[in-house]
């Protein structure tokens, strides 16, 4: 796990009940998670390049009955094998950062059934105040600026997306 400890937005009894994180169309999927420096350092001795990262430091998958998985992702009960541990990406889902040309975004997967339900909620409106507050602390922008290669570009999904709010640069 990252240095950063991010409050969560979705409950831990709602993502072991929900089948659609952690899982992907095609073994070469952006929605896998890219690691961080600091979650590299964090999972050392779960990792390592060419079997559990690629060259660009996406999490592989595991392929069974045509679907490809995260390889932590116990499918049994549906547990992250890290969770104490995963990556900031993960912690910090249904809400994403992309990089673009003009800046670095925030964003929620509309696709998250969890925000599908909680969308116009003021418990929804409470936590993108809390990313607000959060992205804005001084620990938070220096972790960002030492693991920019975990960004995506995430602009070919924007359909799936909403934009919440744009990071002053890094």
């Amino acid at each position: 796990m990252t240095e950063l400890s991010l409050k969560q937005f979705v409950p831990s009894e709602v993502c072991l009940k929900c089948n659609g994180c952690c899982r992907y169309k095609s073994a070469d999927s952006p929605w896998r998670p890219k690691l961080g420096v600091a979650d590299q350092a964090g999972l050392a001795d779960q990792i390592t390049v060419g079997e559990t990262l690629d060259s660009e430091n996406y999490i592989k998958t595991i392929q069974s009955c045509g679907q490809h998985f995260c390889r932590f992702l116990n499918q049994g009960d549906n547990t992250c094998g890290v969770y104490t541990q995963r990556p900031f990406e993960c912690s910090l889902y249904p809400f994403i950062l992309s990089q673009t040309p003009e800046a670095l975004k925030v964003y929620v997967h509309l696709s998250c059934p969890y925000v599908q339900d909680y969308l116009s909620r003021e418990i929804y409106e409470e936590y993108v105040d809390h990313l607000k507050i959060f992205f804005h602390r001084l620990d938070v922008r220096e972790f960002l600026s030492r693991n920019k290669a975990m960004f995506h570009d995430y602009s070919s999904f924007a359909p799936e997306l909403l934009h919440l709010f744009d990071l002053s640069p890094l």
